[in-house]
């Protein structure tokens, strides 16, 4: 199962300068193309009634519509009934690559470009809106959220009550500007936000599933209190694939990706290699945090090691937020051994169904339809709703320390 949100086997090439809806070709053009291929797809024949529900309700919203970025939303909102958390829109031109930052005439012709504005502005006294994000508590969604020397928005809910919208306060981005709509996030399901808007390094239109709890925006990294740090997602190395031996007792494994295409397959297998004989410890960490997906092809070569080991061994599974897709997949695989145990947060509730090349790009240019076109439905039970942990750790505390004096506590 491919990684759900950046699909570059499908989009790294993909680009238009397309960035208006003409009389001849209205949100409702790219409303009526997307309806006939989802009504296409497994995930519709699984939720057909809730599908068909939602639709009655968003098709008569699809006229009032008159710009690239409600339409973008409109689209994205349209797939949450589904329940297929793979299935999403995202905008063809790829905005402001590495490419067109390492140059400043290209960089300055973007910032001219359709897309660059094409992000709402509200009427908002934006220092009267952060007064009043301030006062709310760590465990309000709204509030000011702020990444480090990068970016600080405001959260706050949108006019129909049951949406949210991201805002920019403050903003040391070469591409994002004050007051700009940088997000609209949608709740849905288990407390997860589908999170419409735009690439925080590119602005290019995506879509992905968020959560926020604690003060944390869980995939991207925002947080309330900066001087906290996120230990959801601090690891040892960023290494993608990566041993430490912590202890005379405890071996330690990052296995950060299961692509499942070359180079990272061929390093990926160079690694499990060095593994094979050499697991001589009886407790094993096995880091699947920030893994975002790939196939078995990748992670059926390691499951295979980690059974054998778990014979006599025991494994500790560290999972979070990010651990998408073929990820959630293998860390549901792993729990189900005998001497196996998950630890972290939930995993992001996007396993049931694969992609396998369905995109289209929709009718007025301005964007693509990744839809899923295979179900395994042995994961359905957690589609929307993730892995959980047999123990779960708060995202402001060491969680390799915790699972160390875990070990050492059960032994």
């Amino acid at each position: 199962m491919k990684s759900r949100i950046f699909l570059a086997l499908f989009l790294s090439g993909l680009f238009t300068n397309i960035y208006s809806q003409d009389k001849d070709c209205s949100c409702k053009t790219d409303f009526t193309f997307l309806d006939s291929k989802i009504r296409k797809t497994p995930a519709y024949k699984v939720n057909k009634e809730a599908y068909n529900t939602s639709y009655s309700k968003i098709v008569k919203e699809v006229n009032t519509i008159n710009s690239v970025f409600d339409c973008y939303a409109l689209l994205n909102k349209l797939l949450i009934s589904l329940n297929d958390n793979h299935s999403k829109i995202y905008g063809l031109d790829l905005g402001a690559t590495e490419k067109v930052k390492a140059s400043p005439d290209e960089l300055d012709n973007f910032k001219k470009s359709p897309l660059f504005n094409a992000y709402p502005i509200p009427n908002i006294d934006l220092d009267s809106l952060k007064s009043v994000l301030k006062s709310k508590t760590k465990m309000d969604i709204e509030g000011v959220y702020t990444r480090k020397n990068f970016m600080t928005i405001g959260v706050y809910k949108s006019e129909d009550k049951e949406s949210y919208k991201a805002i920019i306060l403050e903003s040391e981005s070469d591409v994002w500007q004050v007051g700009e709509i940088m997000y609209v996030l949608i709740p849905f399901a288990n407390d997860y936000l589908l999170s419409i808007g735009g690439s925080t390094t590119s602005k290019r239109l995506i879509a992905y599933t968020e959560r926020i709890e604690n003060g944390f925006f869980y995939f991207m990294g925002f947080q309330k209190d900066i001087s906290e740090t996120n230990y959801a997602a601090k690891m040892p190395s960023g290494d993608t694939y990566y041993r430490e031996e912590f202890s005379d007792e405890i071996t330690y494994l990052r296995i950060g990706s299961f692509n499942s295409w070359y180079p990272t397959l061929s390093d990926a297998e160079n690694f499990y290699k060095t593994l094979e004989g050499n697991l001589n410890k009886s407790n094993l960490i096995v880091d699947l945090r920030n893994n975002g997906g790939g196939g078995d092809r990748n992670s059926d070569i390691i499951y295979k090691l980690l059974k054998d080991y778990a014979k006599k061994n025991k494994i500790y599974v560290l999972i979070n937020h990010r651990t998408v897709s073929n990820a959630e997949q293998f860390a549901n695989r792993l729990s189900k051994l005998e001497n196996c145990k998950l630890f972290g947060i939930r995993t992001n509730g996007t396993l049931a169904y694969e992609i396998k090349a369905e995109s289209y790009t929709l009718p007025c240019g301005n964007f693509i339809a990744v839809l899923s076109s295979k179900k395994n439905s042995n994961y359905l039970a957690f589609e929307s709703k993730g892995i959980e942990p047999a123990v779960t750790y708060q995202i402001n505390t060491d969680w390799i320390e915790k699972l160390k004096n875990h070990i050492k506590n059960n032994n």
